[in-house]
């Protein structure tokens, strides 16, 4: 009976199999070696498909430049043909090599005209589109080489008709769809047109759109709109977050504060909330998110240089 009983006591006090420890949750972890490149002079920049684009005296004699993964830049002069003055609102670049653009031109008897242009990859051609009297203010490029954009068409008064709308051209400048965007907030000022200070992006399925109001809206690429997200915090204009980046996969990400360690917020779509995306390593403060380089983020530091982080452990937390 002592026997029994003490077999009994040994199976109780034997130590069972250890729990399983859970993943670490999905979070960023910078890659070794930044690369370095000039800031621009002047205006804006942002990682689009392969390249960081951008431009420099954007509003008086535009120069739209690319910098390649090694911080190679490459430069391109250019000119409405006729124009006195060419102001440039945005730049992209293609999936194959190529540069877009929108803005407008001014001739030399006042007339004004708004405009798309391609410039070929070897840069040795030059499509320009006229548009008037819509006037785009963001354009990017989708992964077949659609350029898609968004601005006001305007009224004979140069006041707005319809405030937001969304078009796909070719490379051409055929005009493949439109669709007036609903349900926009406007500005803190009231007013609707908030395309001005605002980006546009491309996913494998989707464009993805985040106003000047800090008001995130996505399309499929026949232009239906798939939802409307307002930006975390409360925020109302976008310049509240560091950046914004929708990667081939449709990870959505915001950037957090200012000149600060990364912290970025990650948009859950079937949550309808933002959720911290862990950063495991880092290197510096990030400047901020300048796009994803397929599923690879990309950010600029305060050195003049980009710093790239992938994604480690756990599953996409975007949603449909």
């Amino acid at each position: 009976m002592k026997v029994r009983w003490a077999t009994w006591i040994l199976l109780l006090l034997a130590p069972g199999p250890l729990p399983a420890q859970a993943p670490a949750p999905r979070g960023l972890v910078a890659t070794q070696g930044d690369s370095v490149f000039l800031y621009p002079l002047m205006g804006h920049m942002r990682w689009t498909s392969n390249r960081l684009a951008g431009c420099d005296y954007c509003t008086s004699q535009p120069v739209l430049w690319a910098v390649d993964r090694q911080g190679y830049r490459e430069a391109v002069a250019f000119a409405v043909p006729g124009a006195d003055y060419t102001s440039i609102s945005d730049v992209a670049s293609g999936p194959d090599g190529s540069l877009v653009a929108v803005g407008f031109a001014i001739s030399g008897d006042d007339r004004m005209g708004s405009f798309i242009v391609w410039i070929s990859p070897d840069t040795t051609r030059q499509v320009v589109t006229r548009v008037w009297p819509y006037g785009p203010n963001v354009v990017t490029v989708a992964p077949d080489g659609s350029i898609w954009t968004v601005g006001p068409v305007m009224t004979d008064h140069s006041g707005p008709k319809y405030p937001n709308v969304l078009r796909r051209y070719a490379p051409s400048g055929q005009l493949l769809a439109s669709t007036i965007v609903r349900g926009v907030r406007p500005n803190n000022s009231g007013y609707y047109v908030v395309s001005g200070v605002s980006a546009l992006m491309a996913s494998r399925d989707r464009i993805g759109w985040l106003t000047g109001a800090c008001q995130y809206l996505e399309f499929s690429f026949e232009a239906v709109q798939l939802g409307s997200y307002a930006c975390p915090n409360g925020y109302r204009r976008i310049n509240d977050v560091s950046g914004v980046a929708l990667s081939s996969a449709d990870d959505l990400l915001v950037g957090g504060q200012w000149l600060a360690p990364l912290a970025p917020l990650e948009l859950d779509r079937a949550a309808n909330t933002w959720k911290p995306v862990p950063v495991y390593q880092d290197s510096g403060k990030t400047q901020k998110l300048l796009g994803f380089d397929g599923p690879t983020l990309v950010t600029s530091s305060m050195s003049s240089s980009m710093r790239r982080y992938t994604w480690s452990g756990g599953s996409s937390a975007g949603g449909r």
